[in-house]
């Protein structure tokens, strides 16, 4: 019995000190960085595309101070040119796009989401051609995979798209073709899979293509019909949990469905009068966008989207329309945002309103004063947007209007910021700008 007992005592301390080791060792590896892979990726780690990640511009739960002062700035980073375009984020990286008009010279920056170091510079030569004075000759945004960052830049000689690896290594340059639009160029492509599905909608020869983003091999190609230069960004959703859809908002075509796989036309409205310079929004069952001018003469119109299926044979669905709003509502250039069932519709001119995302019904209407080119998102509570003249201002999410924050930037900007990594990124026009998150 006693040699029993000390056996079983013996076998004992073994097993707790082969426990003792796996503890340590299972503890050893929490401290470690986890490997996953990019699928696997919270949404918070990264801000691949304008207006986020899926193009919503929810930026989610994080809190953020309503009111700094510039001793607050993380740190601030100047870029080798001017420029509008937003800035987009992929694991620590920011990447932005900036032009240098006197010398020639567009840039792609990456930029450290730590510390503001400029990580790489690449320099695009180019003709600089004139355009609108609230436009710029690198006012469309990048975008991000796996594999790399891409851009868009055009001149009437051509519209290109450029890819770099994310160490900088430039991948491949795709040219397609002439470019026709009086303000000059603006568009920003959207990954769809393993597909970069470009937008060229222009005032001459308009289409949309698919490029492979590990080769820039042209996948599929969709003629358009012309009209006024669009500048909205490709939203990709899916329909009701369904297949992929690539859907895009034009004055020649209205909104737009597409398959991401063939190219084909799945759905399409026709319902726009004038240029479209903000985003498609998708809401639950309605997809929507704008149309507008420079004299305010604007227009939102919502319509249900239809269960994504095979490519029709014939004539693609004609979609029915849930609600307009006219021109006392409907913003021109910021792309609308909806958090719950608030859709907020961030004027031009300073003049908020927030309206019942499937109705349409409005909430309510407050000024904020300013001029507008960015789009606003929604963060923390909060409903943010910058002005053009550089004031940051954040109303509450809610079925109140309120004011809860204006802080001054110091510079001008037509940039969307960027959210990831626990800080808010905003880009004035030759600046980067860094935000910590408020401390709980």
């Amino acid at each position: 019995m006693h040699r029993t007992m000390n056996r079983w005592g013996s076998w004992t301390r073994h097993v707790r000190r082969f426990a003792a080791v796996l503890i340590s060792v299972a503890a050893f590896a929490i401290t470690l960085p986890p490997e996953r892979s990019d699928a696997a990726e919270p949404a918070a780690d990264r801000w691949s595309r304008w207006r986020g990640s899926d193009g919503s511009g929810l930026a989610g739960p994080l809190l953020f101070p309503r009111t700094w002062t510039t001793s607050d700035w993380v740190w601030t980073a100047a870029l080798p040119g001017t420029g509008h375009a937003s800035p987009v984020i992929w694991k620590d990286h920011i990447y932005t796009a900036s032009a240098d008009e006197p010398a020639g010279k567009r840039f792609v920056t990456c930029t450290s989401l730590v510390d503001g170091r400029q990580l790489w510079n690449r320099e695009i030569p180019g003709p600089i051609e004139p355009h609108h004075k609230q436009n710029s000759s690198a006012s469309g945004s990048a975008t991000a995979d796996a594999t790399g960052v891409y851009w868009m830049w055009a001149a009437k000689a051509g519209v290109h798209v450029e890819a770099f690896a994310h160490d900088g290594r430039p991948l491949w340059s795709v040219p397609l073709g002439p470019f026709a639009g009086e303000h000059g160029f603006a568009a920003s492509p959207a990954v769809c899979g393993d597909l970069l599905i470009v937008p060229n909608d222009q005032e001459a020869g308009s289409f949309i293509v698919a490029l492979e983003t590990a080769t820039g091999k042209e996948r599929w190609r969709l003629p358009r019909e012309s009209a006024k230069t669009g500048y909205a960004t490709p939203l990709i959703v899916g329909a009701d949990g369904g297949p992929q859809q690539i859907i895009i908002a034009s004055m020649a075509h209205g909104l737009t469905g597409i398959d991401p796989v063939s190219g084909k036309v799945l759905w399409e409205r026709r319902c726009f009068t004038r240029r479209t310079v903000s985003s498609p929004v998708h809401v639950g069952g309605l997809v929507m966008g704008t149309c507008g001018e420079g004299g305010g003469d604007n227009s939102l119109i919502a319509v249900r989207i239809p269960g994504a299926a095979a490519p029709p044979a014939g004539k693609p669905p004609e979609p029915d329309v849930a609600y307009e709003l006219d021109r006392s509502m409907a913003p021109y250039v910021p792309t609308p945002v909806s958090s719950g069932d608030r859709l907020y519709l961030w004027g031009d001119r300073g003049v908020v309103t927030c309206v019942d995302a499937k109705t349409g019904e409005l909430r309510w209407r407050g000024r904020v004063g300013g001029t507008f080119s960015a789009s606003p998102i929604a963060i923390g509570g909060g409903v943010l947007n910058v002005s053009a003249d550089g004031e940051i201002v954040t109303l509450a999410d809610r079925d109140e209007f309120e004011i809860l924050g204006r802080v001054p930037l110091g510079e001008t900007c037509r940039a969307t910021p960027a959210v990831a990594g626990g800080r808010m990124i905003f880009r004035g026009e030759s600046k980067l700008y860094a935000l910590d998150a408020a401390r709980q």
